[in-house]
């Protein structure tokens, strides 16, 4: 593990604890509100990564879909999801069809632009449904605490061990001893806050869930690397200095989340 990781345990130091100030004290809409500026800055980020040549409209329409998706999720009915891909599919066809100048790279603009919404604006409104469920604060809080604590362990198992390199074709810096210290960071603070806060939720379920979403975070975070890798950029933008941009603090959470959600919606959902 590298900067990168070192900047996610700086990040996540002075970070964390306002976020979760607001988690705790905040009435259930703030979560989905901060979901919905992260999503804006973190589709940002990709279309300047995966399309840098796309015209303004292709990447508002594509923001604006993004944020619509997440916000249906957050605040609307699952029902609508169905016409909802309908009416994405609909709008980007139309738009390319409109726009493109070379129909050659017409298939891959589209892709990429689809991907996007769905990558960032879909997977990324799980953490507002978890915090939507019964119950859902303290599994929100759960989810972020754990993930982070991955991150972090991540950072000190492979800077501290790591000799074995994970995936060097995507991230050179990334190790098995990263992977591993983040399965069992994300193991320890996933047992200590539920002894707190969720107490009815077993040990041997515990580290179940926390290995998952410790090696889903890791998988996230090379998603992310494999983009800025394909863009050839170190981060996927500036908004932090010297910590890169938001889509590199969110990669963690983009299938951990809908891990944790549909785990949940299909044990819990009596219990939650």
């Amino acid at each position: 593990m590298g900067g990168i990781g070192k900047k996610k345990v700086w990040t996540g130091i002075f970070l964390v604890p306002p976020i979760i100030a607001l988690v705790i004290a905040g009435p259930p809409v703030v979560l989905p509100l901060m979901v919905l500026l992260a999503t804006f800055l973190g589709m940002r980020e990709y279309y300047t990564l995966a399309l840098p040549h796309s015209r303004p409209l292709e990447r508002f329409l594509g923001i604006g879909l993004g944020l619509a998706c997440s916000a249906l999720m957050a605040f609307g009915s699952a029902g609508w999801m169905a016409p909802f891909l309908v009416f994405l599919l609909l709008c980007l066809s139309v738009l390319f069809m409109a726009t493109s100048q070379d129909l050659s790279s017409t298939p891959l603009n589209l892709g990429v632009t689809f991907f996007g919404i769905v990558y960032i604006g879909f997977l990324l409104s799980h953490v507002s449904l978890i915090r939507n469920m019964p119950g859902g604060k303290a599994w929100a809080l759960f989810l972020i605490a754990t993930v982070w604590a991955g991150d972090i362990s991540a950072y000190f198992g492979g800077s501290r061990f790591g000799r074995h390199k994970l995936y060097p074709k995507i991230s050179p810096k990334k190790t098995v001893e990263g992977l591993i210290g983040a399965v069992l960071g994300s193991i320890v603070v996933a047992l200590a806050f539920s002894q707190l806060f969720i107490p009815q939720l077993e040990k041997g379920l515990c580290v179940l869930i926390a290995a998952g979403l410790g090696v889903l975070g890791q998988l996230g975070d090379f998603t992310e690397s494999m983009l800025k890798r394909s863009a050839q950029v170190k981060d996927s933008g500036s908004l932090i200095p010297g910590h890169g941009g938001m889509l590199d603090r969110l990669d963690s959470f983009l299938f951990s989340a809908p891990f944790l959600y549909y785990l949940l919606l299909t044990l819990f959902t009596e219990s939650v």
